[in-house]
C-alpha cells in the first residue's frame, strides 16, 4: 500500500466530503442499500427501517469491484447481517437484488423485481420517496443516478455516519486503496454525464484542484 503524505490525504479528504453528501431522513416508502462490501450499510437501513421511516429495504447488488472478501452476492451478505443482526425486522420487509453489477442495473434490476412482485409498487408506479444509502464516497454519484433513471422519484442520501479517517483505516484493512478509489470516482463523476449515466453536474473548482494534485500523486505510483 501507498504511503501517501499529509498533504495528499488533505486533498483526498476534500473529494471524500465533496462525494460523501448526506441529509436527514423522512418518511419514505422505502430504503434502498446499494451493494458494497460496507457493511455499514445494512446496518444503516435496518436502523433506518426501525426507526419508522420506511417499512420496505430494497438491498441491491451482486459480485462485482465493491464486493471485497464476500462469499455470495452483496445484497445476500446484506440480509444475512440484518437477519443475523436486526431479527426483529421481518424477512418479508426485505426484498433482494443479487444480479446487478453496476449503479445502473442496480436500480432497473430492482425495478424489475419490484413490478414482478407488485406491479403497483415499484419506481415507475407507487413509490414516490426513497431513503438511498450508498458507501460513504459513491453516495453522490449513486444519487445522480437515480436522478437520471427515475426523475420522478425523490431520493434522499442517508448514508452511514462515517469519516473519511474511517473509511480509509477501513479500505487499509480491506488492502485497498481509498485514495485511488477517489480518484476513479471522480473521472466518474467527469466521464458520466457525456455518456447520458448521471444528470449534469458542476464540480466545484476547489474539488477540481484537489482531484488534480492527487491524480498526479498516484500517477507517481503507477
Amino acid at each position: 500500500m501507498e504511503q501517501y503524505t499529509e498533504e495528499t490525504l488533505a486533498q483526498a479528504k476534500k473529494i471524500f466530503n465533496y462525494l460523501y453528501i448526506r441529509e436527514s431522513p423522512e418518511k419514505a416508502d422505502a430504503i434502498i442499500g446499494f451493494g458494497h462490501f460496507d457493511l455499514k450499510i445494512p446496518r444503516q437501513c435496518a436502523n433506518l427501517y426501525l426507526q419508522g421511516y420506511a417499512s420496505k429495504i430494497f438491498f441491491t447488488g451482486g459480485v462485482g469491484a465493491g464486493s471485497g472478501d464476500f462469499k455470495h452476492p452483496e445484497a445476500m451478505e446484506f440480509l444475512h447481517l440484518v437477519q443475523k443482526e436486526f431479527p426483529q425486522i421481518p424477512k418479508g420487509d426485505i426484498i433482494i437484488e443479487t444480479k446487478s453489477t453496476n449503479t445502473g442495473e442496480n436500480l432497473r434490476f430492482t425495478e424489475k423485481l419490484l413490478n414482478h412482485i407488485n406491479p403497483k409498487f415499484s419506481f415507475v408506479k407507487g413509490i414516490q420517496k426513497v431513503l438511498k444509502v450508498s458507501n460513504a464516497y459513491r453516495q453522490r454519484r449513486a444519487y445522480l443516478t437515480c436522478q437520471k433513471i427515475y426523475p420522478n422519484v425523490t431520493f434522499i442520501n442517508c448514508p452511514p455516519p462515517t469519516s473519511f479517517e474511517e473509511e480509509y483505516d477501513l479500505y487499509q484493512f480491506k488492502k485497498q486503496d481509498l485514495v485511488r478509489h477517489l480518484i476513479g470516482e471522480m473521472e466518474r463523476m467527469i466521464s458520466y454525464p457525456a455518456l447520458d449515466f448521471i444528470v449534469p453536474v458542476v464540480i466545484p473548482d476547489e474539488v477540481m484542484d484537489s482531484y488534480n494534485f492527487i491524480r498526479k500523486i498516484a500517477e507517481k505510483y503507477s
